[in-house]
């Protein structure tokens, strides 16, 4: 275990530090960094993700765009909110020659995202109840559902109780992005329990204990650990994160470190993650997962971002303590991508997204367009 935690910290302190000291290098994660604010400032979910607070819709609506048209409020009377997301995707994938000859052109439209989010505000500032209601377009499906108490004062706070999405690393929208899809914590994989967090000054800080089950039923006593912590400023964002998830016969640690910066038109973010799966059943090989991403967005004018990112995953498998990989195991991921925000209320995208032995038959090149409505 002792050579575990040096690995965490080491490759920590070198995630950090690697991403702080090339600043001038080249999710929406990206927006909090360059604005400088707490993911709390703008969503109802103080962590981050999901529906927007009064303050993140009217930023959405007024700063965001190239053009602001009629600001709409998201009240419906004094005490109940409404906000929606709906992602359309085009995309055509093509298969390198070099990694399949014979094969043709794939392309797909589909709705990525339909969300309704509904929060009722009991008391100002001190209770809530929210709701993320996905409704398409293959089944109705509850991501978060929680009651939320915040005080003020000298070490502001916050409680949730329920459905909710875990406090770990960035919270990006592109859900294929590796450090998500492959650690799990995804928009996908909420789970219920308890979460508490603290505010003060520039720290921000929460634990959640959860079922560890993805939002099913739980069927053990075990419960799943999740924490993150990090320090905001103007210019700069320094965190890390951490979850332990025990099973009746396996248990799952990962351990991560995150930061972004800011200067002029250009936002840095970057991530680093380390998974342990160990298993009580000695015929069944343990596995330890490295990850990284690191991101960069462009300004280019009011309501126009280039969007660069690199993500890269490194599976090892563990027999007696000897690690076995093979580089056929290790995977990439690039993305370069356009965003415009014309007017408020529309997000429209284009990207080019490669994948190098990407977990598929074949490696790919995927172009795609995406249309975002939000509210």
């Amino acid at each position: 275990m002792g050579s575990r935690l040096s690995k965490f910290a080491t490759i920590g302190v070198v995630a950090v530090l690697y991403v702080v000291a090339t600043e001038p290098v080249f999710g929406e994660p990206y927006i909090s960094v360059r604005t400088g604010l707490k993911c709390s400032a703008c969503h109802v979910n103080r962590t981050g993700g999901g529906g927007r607070n009064d303050f993140g819709s009217a930023w959405a609506q007024t700063t965001l765009p190239m053009k602001t048209m009629s600001v709409r409020s998201r009240r419906l009377n004094d005490w109940l909110s409404v906000g929606f997301n709906f992602r359309a995707v085009g995309s055509l994938a093509v298969s390198r020659p070099e990694s399949n000859p014979s094969s043709v052109p794939r392309t797909q439209a589909e709705i990525s995202e339909a969300q309704v989010q509904i929060e009722g505000r009991f008391i100002d500032n001190i209770l809530a109840f929210y709701v993320d209601q996905t409704v398409g377009p293959d089944r109705a499906f509850t991501r978060e559902a929680f009651g939320l108490a915040e005080w003020r004062g000298k070490v502001p706070g916050f409680a949730k109780a329920g459905k909710f999405l875990l406090p770990y690393g960035w919270r990006l929208w592109d859900e294929e992005a590796l450090i998500r899809s492959i650690t799990g914590f995804t928009y996908a994989t909420p789970d219920i329990g308890f979460e508490l967090g603290i505010e003060p000054g520039p720290l921000t800080w929460s634990v959640a204990v959860t079922n560890g089950t993805q939002g099913a039923s739980e069927g053990n006593s075990e419960k799943m650990f999740t924490s993150s912590a990090a320090v905001v400023s103007r210019h700069f964002r320094v965190g890390a994160s951490g979850s332990y998830n025990g099973r009746t016969d396996s248990k799952t640690e990962v351990v991560g470190a995150f930061a972004g910066v800011t200067a002029g038109p250009v936002t840095v973010l970057g991530e680093a993650d380390l998974i342990f799966d160990s298993f009580d059943d000695a015929a069944t090989i343990d596995r330890d997962q490295f990850l990284a991403y690191i991101e960069g967005d462009v300004l280019v004018r009011k309501g126009v971002n280039i969007k660069i990112s690199h993500g890269f995953h490194q599976p090892t498998a563990s027999i007696r303590d000897e690690a076995i990989n093979t580089p056929e195991d290790e995977r990439t991921r690039t993305r370069v991508g356009l965003e415009v925000f014309p007017v408020s209320f529309v997000q429209v995208s284009g990207y080019f997204t490669r994948f190098d032995n990407a977990g598929d038959s074949d490696d790919l090149d995927r172009v795609s367009l995406e249309a975002h409505l939000h509210f």
